[in-house]
C-alpha cells in the first residue's frame, strides 16, 4: 500500500493542498449529485422540464467561463478563486434559509455562475504548479481527493434530501468556505512570468494572440469535439440513473440508492486511482482516453436491460474504471497543449466545447425520457459514446495531430522517451 501512495511523493507542496481542499469540498457536495432530484421531486418539473433548466443552466455558464479564462491570465488565479467561490457560497446559504420556491433555481444559478468563474483559474493553478512529467499523478492526486470527499458526499446529501433539506445548501456552502480558505492561507498566486522557468516548446510562454496560438494548436479543438460525445454520455450518470433507480426502487428509496452508488463510484476512485496511474504512466494519454471511452459505452449499455440492484453497482464498476483513466489522461494531454501564457482562455475554450455535450444531453435524454422511454435513452447514450471512441481511434490514427500529439507524449511519458509505441 505504502508503494502505491509513494508514488504521489515529490509533488509541489500546493498539490497536496489542493488535495485536502478538493477532499473537504466534496465532502460536502450535496447539490449539484442531486440536483435532477431537487427540481423534480422538491418542485415538481418534469424530467424534460428538468432537462431543459438544466441545459440552460450548464450552457449560460459557457460565456461565463470564457470570461473567467481571459480574467485568470490577465489578474491572476488566486483572487479570482477565493472571491467568488466566497460569493457561491454566501448564495447556496441564502438557498439553505429561504424556503423552497421557484426563487431557489435563481440562487442555485447565481451561484453556478460565481463557481464556474473559478473552474479555468483552478485547472490553470494545477497547471502552473507542475511540471510536465509530474501531472498524471497530480492529476491523479486531486481526481482522488475529489473522490475521497465524494464517497460520503452525496450519500449524506440522499439522506438529508427528505429530512433536513435546507443542510444540503447550507452544509455545501460551508464545506466549499473551509477549503476556499485552505487556498487562500498556502497557496501563493501562481501566474506565470515570460522567462520565469524553462518550460516545453508547446507550453512556452507566447506574445502571439489567443487566435494565432489555437491556430498552431487546431488539435484541441478536435479533441474537445470529440470529447463533446463523450460528455453527452458521461452527464447520464447524474440524471438519467437517477430517474432509472426512482422508477425501479421508488421515490422513497431511489434517492439513497442513487446516494450509495455515487458513493460508490467515489470510493472506487480511491482505489482503483493508485492502481491505475502506474498503468497508464507507460502509455500515451489519447490510448488511454479512448480505453476509458469504451467503457463507458460499455457501462451504459448495460442500462438497457438491467433491473437488479447489484448490476447496477457492477455497471459502475466499469463506468467508474474509464473515468480514471479518461479524467487523467485527457487532463493531462490538454495541459500539455497550452502555453503558459494563455493556459486560463485556452482552457476555457476546450472547456466550454468539451462540456457542450453536458449541456445538451439532459434536454435531450430528458425529452426522450418523456417521449420514448429510459431504453430508448440508454441506446442514445451508449450509440454516443461509440461514436466518440471511434472519432478518437481516428485521431490517434490520422497523420495531421501525430506530430503534435508525439510532442505532448514525448514530455509526459518515460515510454514515449524510449520509443514505445502505445
Amino acid at each position: 500500500m505504502s508503494t502505491l501512495f509513494g508514488r504521489y511523493r515529490g509533488l509541489p507542496k500546493e498539490i497536496y493542498i489542493l488535495f485536502f481542499a478538493r477532499v473537504i469540498n466534496s465532502l460536502g457536495a450535496f447539490v449539484y449529485p442531486l440536483l435532477t432530484l431537487i427540481l423534480t421531486v422538491k418542485l415538481g418539473m418534469t424530467e424534460g422540464e428538468a432537462g431543459t433548466l438544466i441545459t440552460i443552466l450548464m450552457a449560460t455558464q459557457m460565456p461565463v467561463m470564457l470570461l473567467g479564462g481571459k480574467l485568470a491570465d490577465r489578474f491572476g488565479r488566486r483572487r479570482l478563486i477565493i472571491v467568488f467561490q466566497y460569493l457561491g457560497s454566501a448564495l447556496y446559504i441564502a438557498c439553505g434559509i429561504a424556503p423552497v420556491s421557484h426563487a431557489t433555481i435563481y440562487l442555485i444559478m447565481a451561484a453556478s455562475y460565481f463557481y464556474a468563474l473559478t473552474f479555468p483559474a483552478l485547472d490553470a493553478v494545477t497547471m502552473d504548479l507542475t511540471e510536465a512529467d509530474q501531472r498524471k499523478e497530480a492529476y491523479a492526486l486531486i481526481y482522488m481527493g475529489f473522490n475521497l470527499g465524494f464517497v460520503f458526499g452525496p450519500m449524506i446529501g440522499g439522506f438529508l434530501f427528505n429530512e433536513h433539506f435546507s443542510w444540503l445548501f447550507i452544509g455545501d456552502a460551508l464545506t466549499t468556505a473551509v477549503s476556499t480558505a485552505l487556498f487562500m492561507i498556502f497557496i501563493r498566486e501562481t501566474l506565470p512570468r515570460k522567462g520565469e522557468k524553462e518550460e516545453p516548446d508547446l507550453e512556452r510562454y507566447s506574445d502571439e494572440t489567443l487566435l494565432q496560438v489555437l491556430w498552431k494548436r487546431k488539435i484541441i479543438i478536435v479533441f474537445a469535439l470529440i470529447m463533446m460525445a463523450l460528455q453527452f454520455t458521461y452527464s447520464q450518470w447524474g440524471f438519467a440513473l437517477p430517474i432509472q433507480l426512482n422508477a425501479l426502487f421508488g421515490e422513497s428509496s431511489g434517492p439513497a440508492i442513487y446516494g450509495g452508488i455515487a458513493s460508490f463510484n467515489g470510493f472506487l476512485v480511491i482505489v482503483l486511482t493508485p492502481l491505475v496511474t502506474p498503468l497508464i504512466r507507460r502509455t500515451r494519454a489519447l490510448t488511454g482516453t479512448l480505453a476509458g471511452g469504451l467503457m463507458y459505452a460499455a457501462a451504459f449499455a448495460m442500462m438497457l436491460v438491467i433491473k437488479d440492484l447489484y448490476l447496477f453497482f457492477i455497471s459502475m464498476f466499469i463506468f467508474t474504471f474509464g473515468e480514471v483513466i479518461m479524467t487523467i489522461d485527457a487532463g493531462v494531454f490538454v495541459a500539455g497543449m497550452l502555453p503558459s501564457s494563455h493556459r486560463g482562455r485556452l482552457d476555457s475554450i476546450y472547456s466550454s466545447i468539451s462540456q457542450t455535450g453536458r449541456v445538451i444531453s439532459p434536454v435531450i435524454i430528458g425529452w426522450v425520457i418523456s417521449g420514448s422511454g429510459l431504453f430508448a435513452a440508454w441506446i442514445l447514450l451508449s450509440g454516443a459514446a461509440v461514436f466518440g471512441c471511434a472519432a478518437l481511434f481516428a485521431l490517434i490514427r490520422s497523420k495531421p495531430g501525430k506530430k503534435q500529439i508525439d510532442m505532448v507524449s514525448a514530455i509526459n511519458t518515460p515510454a514515449a522517451k524510449a520509443g514505445y509505441d502505445a
